[in-house]
């Protein structure tokens, strides 16, 4: 069956994003500043995986929401900043009321592709390949929260001019980011830059033989030997580094990329598990039913059952 079935959702606008997570109507379809405290109780505890078509970002004063981007996931803990870019898969489950800024604009709003400007470039933190979360000291912290909790006034403010003061403080608050977000990369080693430099080679060789497989193009699920001959190393030395970097093997960020795919197949199409065990490269859907349980505690008819919106 073809897999055009699935689809992750894309919440394209701010609006859009206020509807699906139950925090009600934006005050400005492209820039919404607002403290998390201020959110409402009955917002989404959970957010299944979806596709963003807006910027935000999120300072967290306090731990309580458990982030994931991709196969990249984090415990949110105090004083630290998440990024959201346009076409950035992302899920979280709220553990606790959280605390902090966000702030929401539209690529409109920020104006860089009128001044012919790269954003990625500018704001290297809006990437794939960047920090999930970017961790701050106190002072780091109050800084930006200083110039976001400005933000959050004049969004509330009555006078006329609010949204143009809020364009012109936004620039200041991104700036302000980047040196913190640049000043954590410069500190890396050559050697942390190397094996970061890998890891971005396998997760995008990764990626590319995953769209293979469910283009039908490849027939079985990858493992490290596959993607090691592709980037024409040794398979023990990406083992290595991949552990070094992320604190978990190869094999284990693989089989991490093929069950969230897995999962998407399952909360956004209407195959059926053996239907998707095939597509991932699984010549045994019994295999694949005890891998998904081992790893996420259910199975997969458990597991789409408890997610699904009914």
């Amino acid at each position: 069956m073809s897999s055009s079935k699935y689809k992750i959702p894309f919440i394209k606008t701010i609006e859009a994003f206020f509807a699906a997570y139950k925090l009600g109507k934006p005050l400005h379809a492209d820039v919404m500043c607002m403290r998390l405290e201020d959110q409402p109780d009955e917002k989404l505890i959970h957010m299944p995986a979806y596709k963003a078509g807006f910027f935000r970002i999120i300072h967290f004063t306090k731990p309580g929401l458990q982030f994931k981007a991709g196969e990249k996931k984090h415990d949110i803990s105090s004083n630290c900043i998440c990024f959201t870019y346009p076409g950035k898969t992302e899920s979280w489950k709220r553990l606790n009321k959280l605390y902090g800024t966000v702030i929401y604009f539209s690529s409109e709003f920020l104006g860089l592709q009128a001044l012919g400007k790269d954003i990625e470039k500018e704001y290297p933190f809006f990437k794939e390949e960047a920090e999930l979360v970017l961790l701050l000291t106190d002072e780091e912290s109050e800084e930006i929260k200083r110039i976001a909790d400005e933000m959050i006034a004049e969004m509330h403010a009555d006078a006329i001019d609010k949204i143009d003061l809020i364009k012109n403080e936004l620039p200041l608050y991104l700036f302000k980011i980047k040196r913190l977000y640049n000043k954590k990369i410069s500190s890396l080693s050559i050697e942390e830059k190397a094996y970061k430099g890998l890891l971005q080679r396998f997760k995008k060789e990764l990626d590319a033989y995953i769209q293979e497989l469910l283009s039908g193009k490849k027939a079985i699920t990858p493992t490290v030997s596959l993607i090691a001959k592709r980037l024409f190393i040794n398979s023990n030395y990406l083992n290595s580094v991949i552990k070094e970097v992320t604190g978990k093997t190869a094999s284990e960020f693989i089989q991490e990329k093929i069950l969230l795919h897995a999962k998407l197949y399952l909360l956004h199409s209407n195959l059926g598990v053996a239907e998707i065990a095939y597509m991932l490269g699984f010549e045994n859907v019994s295999y694949f039913n005890r891998l998904f349980k081992k790893s996420v505690d259910m199975t997969p008819t458990a597991y789409r059952e408890a997610y699904i919106e009914k």
